[in-house]
């Protein structure tokens, strides 16, 4: 699904009430496209609950570089399966080599749905072993165009089909919502067909001494490596200057004014924490990544803050809290160990996050560290030398402080060497975790988003 078609949200966060479960656009890219959509179209299994889509993201991110040479093998093996219990006019097919479409018409749509994930669970078995800590990847299927799909996940605990059955008749003849719209409502013959996206990232304006930034704020997944499984998010933040929308990477946010990098931080957490409270227990899994600068966790003020709002939101969601302290890089050891040990009383462990350099990992032996975070620097490598550059820090990581975390993978393939190179965790852009296509899409898109709209949302500052 591609991350530019993720709406980009400000009213939930700003207090409105949650909205439905959020569905996403998939693009058939193949040559027969027309063909597919046409078949769901007479048949009318997509308006009654019997088209069904399995992506196989984390199977690809599991069998890693053996992917290219048994993705045929994979849809082969669910082809043959399907067609000795389900003759036409089910049917299935592949899409997008890395997905697959089902339809079976005649099974009721949980009946259906349960067969599908029995499917999943079956080819997993066969080519990778036991994947059952993974949440079946399944999505009922709507057609919205003649090259493209509307899919919303599907809880297998709680499907039964589709609520009302002329409400897909109805999204076959307008977009998701009226995207002119500031309030997040749908429009005209849309308002009661097809719920308005969850969002993906919110976005509030800071300044200080004349110089106004914007933040937009998304929830990275957090992954375990050794068994790929996601264990969290991490509240993560882009931000851009006001009159351009320049991104700032990390070497300009590290030369923020530190009265302005506390304000991105403190916006940031605010913002993320309520993007968490959207989504359901199921969906946050047992972990939250803070982040905040060295300068922000170092302000009594700032912390206290950052400690009594997040212990209070991990208390309700029922999370438990990793801190990671930011911009690390030539601050003396002994000012990381003070300030790590006045958070850590507030969380499950603490993380120090400083540039890819084998030195500066180093000088955080004896900091009580539990691991360091790096950032992925996006430089494009071949998968040798993605895996040696990564194997080389993941090697000072956990002979400094234990585990190495690696922030914001494009694709899963990084993720698969990632795993290679031994790193132990890892978290993927929101847009790309959607679709391993779709990240390029996301800093473009928050962009656009932003010029939209200057309203700021209420900061964590404002709030506490």
């Amino acid at each position: 699904m591609s991350g530019s078609d993720q709406e980009i949200s400000r009213g939930y966060a700003a207090g409105g009430a949650p909205p439905a479960p959020s569905r996403e656009r998939l693009v058939l890219q193949r040559d027969d496209a027309v063909n597919i959509v046409e078949r769901l179209r007479e048949t009318h299994v997509d308006v009654h609950g019997h088209a069904f889509l399995l992506q196989f993201d984390t199977l690809i991110v599991r069998l890693g570089v053996k992917w290219h040479a048994k993705c045929d093998l994979v849809f082969e093996h669910l082809k043959t399966n399907f067609e000795k219990v389900y003759p036409e006019p089910n049917w299935c097919i592949g899409v997008n080599g890395d997905a697959w479409l089902v339809m079976i018409p005649q099974l009721s749509p949980r009946k259906g749905a349960l067969a599908v994930a029995d499917m999943w669970r079956d080819l997993c078995g066969f080519f990778v072993g036991d994947m059952s800590s993974v949440e079946v990847p399944i999505y009922d299927v709507l057609v919205e165009d003649v090259d493209r799909l509307s899919i919303g996940k599907i809880d297998l605990r709680t499907y039964v089909g589709p609520a009302q059955i002329d409400a897909p008749l109805r999204a076959r003849h307008g977009p998701f919502q009226d995207e002119g719209g500031e309030s997040g409502h749908a429009t005209g013959g849309m308002a009661h067909a097809v719920p308005i996206q969850r969002p993906v990232i919110v976005a509030a304006s800071v300044n200080y001494a004349g110089r106004t930034l914007k933040v937009a704020s998304s929830v990275e997944p957090l992954f375990e490596m050794k068994k790929m499984v996601m264990i969290g998010h991490r509240l993560e933040a882009m931000v851009m200057e006001n009159l351009d929308n320049a991104l700032l990477d990390r070497k300009h946010l590290a030369n923020l004014d530190w009265n302005l990098r506390e304000q991105v931080d403190l916006v940031n957490i605010d913002q993320g924490l309520k993007l968490l409270r959207l989504r359901s227990p199921e969906q946050r899994k047992m972990m939250m990544v803070v982040p905040a600068a060295f300068s922000t966790f170092a302000s009594a003020r700032s912390r206290q803050k950052i400690t009594v709002e997040v212990a209070k939101a991990a208390a309700e969601m029922g999370l438990k809290v990793l801190f990671e302290v930011r911009g690390l890089d030539g601050v003396p050891p002994h000012r990381v160990l003070e300030i790590v040990s006045m958070i850590k009383p507030f969380c499950m462990t603490v993380v120090g996050s400083v540039n890819a350099d084998r030195k500066t990992i180093a000088t955080l032996n004896k900091c009580g560290l539990s691991g360091v975070c790096i950032e992925y620097d996006g430089v494009k490598r071949d998968e040798a030398g993605l895996q040696d550059h990564l194997s080389t820090l993941a090697a000072a990581a956990k002979l400094s402080a234990g585990a190495c975390m690696v922030q914001g993978f494009d694709n899963y393939r990084q993720m698969a060497v990632a795993r290679l190179a031994g790193v132990t965790h890892a978290s993927m852009k929101t847009a790309a975790l959607m679709s391993p296509k779709g990240a390029a899409h996301v800093a473009s898109r928050a962009a656009e988003g932003l010029r939209d709209s200057d309203a700021p949302l209420p900061s964590l500052s404002q709030g506490l």
